[in-house]
C-alpha cells in the first residue's frame, strides 16, 4: 500500500503554469476572430430583423388588413447611447378614405402623405400598439448613413401611393429606396462613404437594406 502511494504523482507548479500559458496563447489568438464573427453576426441579425419588420407590414397591406402603411427609421442619441429605432404603422380603409377626401395635398405631396405624425394619425403605431401587425425594434451601436435624422417610406396595395419623407425623399420628389446599417465605429456617428458612394473601408460589417414600391425587400 505504501509503495503504491509513493508512485502517485500530481502536477507540479511549473507544469500548471506551462498549461495556463498555452491556454492563454490560444485564447489570445482566437479572440480577434471571435470578436469579428460576433460583430458581423450582430449586424447581420439586425439587418434580418429590419427586413422581417418591413416584410410584415407590407404583407399586411397586400392582404388588405391595412390600406396604407409606413416604416419609420430614426437614429437618435439618448443618455449618451446611439440607438437605431425602426417602427411600422398602418391605417385602415376608413381613415384612408378620409385622407383621400379631406386632407389637402394628400394625393400630390409625398411629405403630406408620408409624414411621421399626420394630423389624422395612424390607426396602429408600433411604438404604442401591442398588435402583431405593427412593431418597433431598437438597436444599440448600430448606425445608418444618416445620424440624428429620420426617414419614412410608405406603401399601398398596388403601389399607387408609394412615397417617402425625411431622408428617403430626394430633391426630385423621388423615393430613396435603400439605406445602410453598420457597426458603430469610434470616430463617427454614421456609416461613412467614399466620394464615389461606396462604403468606407473601415466598415467591415455593413449591409444595405432596399425595397421596391411593391414592398419587395432585399439585403
Amino acid at each position: 500500500m505504501q509503495a503504491l502511494e509513493k508512485n502517485i504523482k500530481g502536477f507540479n507548479i511549473l507544469e500548471v503554469l506551462i498549461v495556463l500559458v498555452i491556454i492563454g496563447v490560444i485564447s489570445a489568438a482566437a479572440l480577434p476572430n471571435f470578436n469579428t464573427w460576433k460583430k458581423e453576426r450582430e449586424i447581420r441579425n439586425a439587418a434580418v430583423q429590419i427586413k422581417d419588420l418591413i416584410n410584415n407590414i407590407t404583407s399586411q397591406v397586400q392582404r388588405g388588413h391595412y390600406a396604407f402603411v409606413q416604416v419609420h427609421i430614426e437614429q437618435v442619441n439618448e443618455d449618451d447611447e446611439d440607438k437605431l429605432i425602426i417602427t411600422s404603422k398602418g391605417i385602415g380603409m376608413d381613415q384612408y378614405a378620409e385622407n383621400l377626401r379631406e386632407v389637402e395635398n394628400w394625393k400630390t405631396q409625398f411629405t403630406v402623405r408620408c409624414e411621421p405624425d399626420p394630423k389624422n394619425g395612424w390607426d396602429d403605431d408600433g411604438e404604442s400598439s401591442n398588435k402583431l401587425e405593427v412593431a418597433q425594434i431598437e438597436f444599440l451601436n448600430v448606425m445608418t448613413e444618416f445620424a440624428d435624422n429620420w426617414g419614412t417610406v410608405c406603401f399601398s396595395k398596388d403601389g399607387t401611393w408609394y412615397s417617402s419623407d425625411g431622408y428617403f425623399i430626394n430633391s426630385d420628389k423621388e423615393v430613396v429606396s435603400a439605406f445602410w446599417i453598420c457597426e458603430k465605429i469610434s470616430d463617427s456617428k454614421k456609416c461613412l462613404s467614399n466620394a464615389d458612394g461606396s462604403p468606407d473601408a473601415r466598415h467591415t460589417n455593413l449591409f444595405e437594406i432596399g425595397w421596391s414600391r411593391f414592398g419587395n425587400i432585399t439585403i
